[in-house]
């Protein structure tokens, strides 16, 4: 495989420096759109609507119609990420933020539960006793969700740190390549998955999946490391030390300061990502002392029926939710997110 691999090249291939001055990819809320959101706000408390029931008629937004069009263009076939601006951060409740970042979402995909406990919106937030990544403080690896796009709206930042790091694995892949590429091709060939966390038991993987699958419109990439080492030291096949080598290749590639892009985010900013095509991290953070100001942003989960189907080769869950993805309630539950 290692003599097929050629360098690619393409919107998805960037490094962090390309759009450290270049702002084409932050959007901002105006007054008209802050204004749809007014109204969307209303019509879901009339009709009394679940967050499962809201659909992009029942949470129009005009003012936002241009602009929603051109961030899903990017998110499917551009650089694969963008972040709006500008919601007042007082106007609302957390509530309403939840209806707000869902409403949005019903615009560019389908919601999906991302945990067996059914939820819609993920907490972002330090919860003691909770193990999953985005429940937990301090840093995240390098890694993607295991969904097409992954939103996150702040409400509260932290007191110091807790940047959002997302890098491009296309850019990853091509200076692996240059560096070392046995190391790629071990990432081709792909790792078991599986986890022992979760009240469901977690779950195991029966066949390898890749890291990288190259498609017609580039490469697409599946990457949980903490569920590789938590299959390897959960059954009898343990990773080999080039195995080892070739993810700390990666990880350490992706880390570069020249490669990935630090987003800050602010209270009443979201960011969108597509998981196929861009990793992220969470630096550390030091957070405020009072729980009323702790660091918290909400997470949406969407699936994109429209886009191209993932490769099979990397589907790795029995059971979804709906549209392809997602984890259904009562299902298995990943602590790799």
């Amino acid at each position: 495989m290692t003599a097929q691999l050629q360098p690619v090249s393409g919107p998805a291939v960037w490094s962090g420096g390309q759009y450290t001055t270049d702002r084409e990819w932050v959007y901002h809320f105006s007054a008209g759109a802050i204004a749809d959101i007014d109204q969307a706000i209303n019509r879901v408390r009339q009709k009394q609507l679940q967050l499962d029931d809201i659909t992009a008629e029942d949470f129009a937004l005009p003012a936002l119609t241009d602009d929603l069009e051109n961030m899903s263009e990017i998110l499917g076939s551009g650089r694969g990420f963008v972040m709006l601006k500008g919601l007042p951060i007082e106007k609302y409740s957390d509530e309403e933020f939840e209806i707000i970042l869902w409403g949005i979402g019903t615009h560019i995909g389908a919601g999906v539960s991302q945990s067996h406990l059914g939820d819609r919106i993920g907490q972002v937030k330090d919860i003691d006793g909770v193990g999953r990544y985005y429940t937990a403080g301090g840093p995240i690896e390098v890694h993607m969700d295991p969904v097409d796009v992954v939103g996150l709206l702040c409400l509260r930042h932290a007191k110091q740190g807790g940047e959002s790091w997302i890098m491009s694995p296309a850019l990853v892949r091509n200076i692996l390549l240059e560096e070392n590429p046995a190391h790629l091709a071990l990432l081709y060939e792909g790792f078991h998955y599986g986890s022992t966390s979760g009240e469901s038991g977690g779950f195991q993987t029966a066949h390898r999946l890749p890291v990288l699958v190259d498609q017609a419109d580039g490469p697409v990439c599946f990457y949980l490391p903490k569920a590789i080492l938590g299959w390897s030291g959960r059954d009898s096949e343990y990773l080999s030390g080039q195995q080892l080598e070739a993810l700390d290749h990666f990880n350490e590639i992706a880390q570069r300061p020249a490669v990935g892009l630090k987003m800050d985010l602010q209270p009443g900013d979201i960011q969108f990502l597509n998981n196929r095509r861009v990793l992220h991290a969470r630096t550390d953070y030091e957070d405020h002392a009072d729980p009323k100001l702790a660091r918290h942003l909400l997470r949406l989960w969407l699936m994109m029926p429209q886009w191209p189907a993932l490769p099979e080769s990397m589907h790795f869950l029995e059971q979804t939710d709906r549209a392809g993805g997602g984890i259904p309630k009562g299902g298995s539950q990943i602590a790799a997110d």
